[in-house]
């Protein structure tokens, strides 16, 4: 964030219920932590947030959700709380300041014709003096102790497990870290690419590695973790340019990422790097799979990510085939990644049989790739639905090359059985460009995902407009 902005910030939805208090405190001071705030001054202003929390959530009569924005600004972080129902709420503000202690800043204003705007805020320079106590050692020395980046040695195995452990607990979907024997392994076969920080005692502190399948084109930036002490200072972003240079280096076409949606740090950090959202993959992993010291607004339903790129190699114009509804929306993807594009004009498919390929992983996402589309599309689809279906999918992922001439009728047959516009995942062919659609199973509330920028709550949007058409279609 740049200093004496507020342009971007963390937010978090939740049901006006006095039991989302604790989970409301870990957001706040996550969120600061993660802004460079210090310790002490996050604990504070979380503290405050959730004191006001439970006050307003006695005022509360029924389910309704509020938002909270978090906020930083040279020498000072501010937490929002934005609120619908302007009576309920009117006698109870201006009693709220008395509950807080002195230092603390809290104002409020109407939002709208209905709502409510408060805001809490506190000094990042003064807040230290003001609690009368001092930080812990280990969290005040973090800021401003010296780290060190480079590749890790075999001897460090066991220590990034302990990181990933420490962070994520047994649920981490790579299961390899928790293992030296199988992590190692992989990166003595060039199938991990890993970077790591170090504190002033050389103890590991945060990993993130580039994974790569033999002979590909692209690879994912992934496995990433920094200890919660240590958050605030740029470690991923500093780690991730380590891995773009390394893979510049190895002449990869360029680097992915699936950044989770129960919080906006990784996020945040795909901006910085230049990887634009591609694609927002609904429901992709189990309601288990999240970083265990974090609040998960998404409880409840599966998990979703995104798919963040970036072109490391000078790219050129494609000729894409997908159809007129979907055009826009790839085109402004493409001019993000600084890809031109052209339409190609909709042919039925050269090839009379389709060419396809089904796989359900562990935690119930199902894959149905289309290598070509013949003119048996329909068929071929329905067949692939019920194969999935029968193993257990409860989301499933539909892709195609960008190009192929049969794409707009595989569209059209697909959004006729429920599937909707997902995104692009750009270099994921052997260097060629996919379309990706989806099918979901079971209920998702796509307006419960974290999101950072403007650009990824706009493909959103569009996501959710088309999954509507799409289903009322079924």
């Amino acid at each position: 964030m740049g200093k004496g902005h507020l342009d971007h910030f963390a937010e978090l939805r939740l049901s006006m219920e006095a039991e989302g208090g604790e989970l409301l405190r870990a957001f706040v001071r996550e969120a600061s932590l993660v802004e460079g705030v210090p310790a002490m001054t996050a604990s504070l202003i979380a503290g405050d947030t959730e004191q006001i929390w439970r006050l307003l959530c006695q005022s509360s009569t029924g389910p309704e959700r509020a938002s909270i924005l978090l906020s930083s600004s040279k020498g000072e972080v501010r937490a929002r709380i934005l609120l619908s129902g302007h009576s309920r709420f009117s006698l109870v503000l201006p009693s709220l300041g008395a509950h807080l202690r002195r230092d603390a800043g809290l104002s409020y204003r109407e939002r709208g014709v209905d709502g409510w705007e408060i805001a809490l805020h506190r000094s990042i320079e003064t807040s230290r003096e003001a609690a009368g106590i001092e930080e812990p050692v280990a969290e005040a020395a973090a800021p401003t102790e010296a780290v060190e980046i480079d590749a890790p040695r075999q001897s460090d195995s066991a220590a990034i497990a302990r990181c990933f452990l420490a962070v994520y607990g047994h649920n981490y979907i790579h299961r390899e870290v928790f293992s030296p024997h199988r992590y190692w392994r992989k990166v003595e076969r060039g199938e991990l690419i890993p970077m790591v920080t170090r504190d002033a005692r050389g103890e590991v502190i945060g990993h993130v590695a580039l994974e790569r399948d033999p002979g590909a084109a692209i690879a994912e930036r992934g496995e990433a973790v920094v200890l919660p002490s240590y958050r605030g200072r740029h470690l991923l972003e500093r780690m991730t340019e380590r891995l773009t240079e390394e893979a510049q280096r190895l002449g990869l076409v360029g680097i992915y990422a699936e950044p989770v949606t129960t919080h906006t740090f990784s996020q945040r950090n795909d901006e910085r790097a230049g990887m634009p959202t591609t694609a927002i993959l609904l429901g992709a992993a189990p309601e288990t799979l999240h970083s265990k010291d974090l609040p998960v607004p998404t409880a409840g339903q599966r998990q979703s990510f995104l798919l963040t790129f970036r072109f490391l190699q000078s790219s050129h114009a494609c000729e894409i085939g997908a159809p007129q509804d979907y055009f826009d929306v790839i085109s402004a993807t493409y001019d993000r990644l600084g890809v031109g594009v052209s339409r190609r004009d909709g042919k039925r498919p050269e090839e009379t049989r389709s060419t396809t390929g089904i796989t359900v992983n562990d935690g119930g996402y199902g894959r149905i790739r289309f290598e070509t589309i013949g003119s048996n599309a329909g068929i071929e689809l329905a067949q692939a639905i019920s194969d999935v279906d029968s193993l257990g999918a409860r989301a499933v992922q539909l892709s195609a090359h960008i190009g192929d001439p049969g794409l707009p009728l595989l569209v059209e047959c697909a959004r006729a059985s429920g599937f909707f516009f997902c995104g692009l995942a750009p270099a994921f062919s052997e260097g060629g460009d996919l379309l990706l659609m989806q099918r979901l199973n079971e209920p998702l509330d796509i307006g419960a995902l974290q999101l950072f920028t403007d650009q990824t709550k706009e493909l959103a949007a569009f996501i959710e407009r088309d999954r509507q058409s799409a289903t009322s279609r079924r």
